[in-house]
């Protein structure tokens, strides 16, 4: 059989053939004239029908095409759950040149994506970018993955390496200064990440410097337990110790999946600052009745960087906007540590209980603003906010900021106001 077309489904495609499904706009075909339509004898299609034979991707695409079906319905999808990228490739009829040629990436670096589920470091939007060559939604690229041997291979790996160096390091005395460079492990890690050790070393810096927390306070409380006079501080010790070791322990099993999933979705410097922004706005907690959208030219002359996945862009009449999806603001929230570990000197996500306070919100008239006769909230992020009223402030004007060729926002050092543009710059002459 084939290599790789296991899921290939023989009586699908006599089915399909035949129009045993009854669809109206479908019609039978005898195997000489799907052969004819493929390029193929007849004997060689009712070799596929017979299980006797399997077709190649390129063959399974061309007999979808020719009975006016997606490639994937002449597959067995009793075992779907299981398939692996590669799996799904096949099922919907591409070679891996094939996607190596609508990529424009090198045939080794799309191997190691699909063999290992190792996103290219230069290609933050990668994963996005097999999804459309595939014409499957993201998330089942991402289960996909996941269900890679070499990657289920790597995270059994990548805990024992981090238990290793959590045993290692974490009881130190002293400042915390995590792995060292040279640990064998640490390279190990980073080797089977495909990322470099310093970068590696900087994330699991963060990591292990989070269970240490939990470590330290579980000794202070061992030491109550064992020490102290007073049973009932005991008991209570004693109770919070082991609190804290299941926190510990929680927590150093995740290790492994959180790297996994970092390494896939992490973005620049540059793409986290913007998310930060975004974040920070709080768009995704607001009411969505009302809705509350940043600016997109406000936030980014590069909307494109923008990842698909975690921001969602939308139009006010004429004027872009876009603001955090559900999974960018997880995104944001899980892994503000880690990126604040690569880059320390970008902005940070404001804290969950600032972000709630009423400081913190965008409010009328100040960091949000409206279009004439729309009840959307329109927010104008922090740096674009900040250097504008600077310069109002020291020019004593206020400035026109074209959003559209229909709007302008007037800014002054304290106000906001937005209008047609038209009425901004008048394009007849007074009579």
């Amino acid at each position: 059989m084939t290599r790789g077309q296991t899921h290939f489904s023989p009586s699908r495609l006599r089915a399909h053939r035949t129009n045993a499904f009854g669809r109206e706009d479908r019609n039978y075909l005898t195997a000489q004239q799907l052969a004819n339509a493929v390029g193929a004898t007849k004997a060689q299609v009712l070799a596929y029908e017979n299980g006797h034979r399997v077709p190649d991707p390129v063959r399974v695409r061309a007999l979808a095409d020719a009975l006016k079906i997606h490639p994937t319905m002449l597959m067995d999808h009793h075992s779907v759950q299981d398939w692996t990228l590669a799996d799904y490739r096949r099922a919907v009829g591409l070679r891996a040149q094939d996607v190596v040629d609508k990529l424009s990436i090198s045939p080794k670096n799309y191997r190691r994506f699909e063999n290992e589920g190792i996103v290219p470091s230069r290609r933050p939007q990668f994963i996005d970018e097999v999804a459309a060559a595939l014409g499957m939604p993201r998330e089942a690229i991402e289960r996909a993955i996941d269900r890679t041997p070499a990657v289920r291979a790597r995270q059994a790996r990548a805990f024992n390496l981090v238990v290793a160096m959590a045993d290692r390091y974490i009881p130190q005395p002293g400042a915390w200064r995590g792995p060292a460079p040279d640990d064998p492990h640490l390279t190990e890690l980073a080797a089977s990440y495909g990322r470099p050790v310093q970068r590696i070393r900087r994330v699991l810096t963060h990591e292990l410097g989070e269970l240490r927390q939990a470590h330290v306070r579980a000794q202070r409380e061992r030491v109550i337990a064992d020490f102290d006079t007073d049973l009932a501080r005991q008991a209570s010790a004693r109770y919070a110790y082991e609190r804290w070791q299941d926190l510990f322990d929680r927590d150093l099993q995740r290790i492994p999946r959180r790297l996994e999933r970092f390494h896939r979705t992490a973005q620049p410097s540059d793409v986290w600052q913007l998310l930060v922004d975004l974040y920070n706005i709080d768009a995704i907690t607001m009411r969505r009745d009302v809705g509350n959208w940043a600016v997109t030219n406000l936030l980014t002359t590069k909307p494109e960087t923008l990842p698909p996945h975690l921001v969602v862009h939308g139009q006010v009449d004429d004027v872009k906007v876009c603001r955090l999806s559900a999974e960018g603001t997880t995104h944001v929230h899980s892994y503000a540590g880690l990126y604040a570990a690569l880059f320390p000197g970008v902005r940070r996500p404001i804290r969950g209980a600032n972000r709630s306070s009423s400081k913190a919100r965008s409010t009328p008239g100040q960091e949000t603003f409206t279009l004439p006769n729309r009840a959307e909230r329109l927010a104008v992020p922090q740096p674009f906010l900040t250097t504008t009223r600077t310069v109002a402030a020291d020019t004593k004007a206020s400035l026109p900021i074209p959003l559209s060729p229909t709007y302008v926002l007037t800014m002054g050092a304290s106000s906001m106001a937005a209008g047609l543009l038209d009425a901004f710059y008048p394009t007849d002459e007074p009579d």
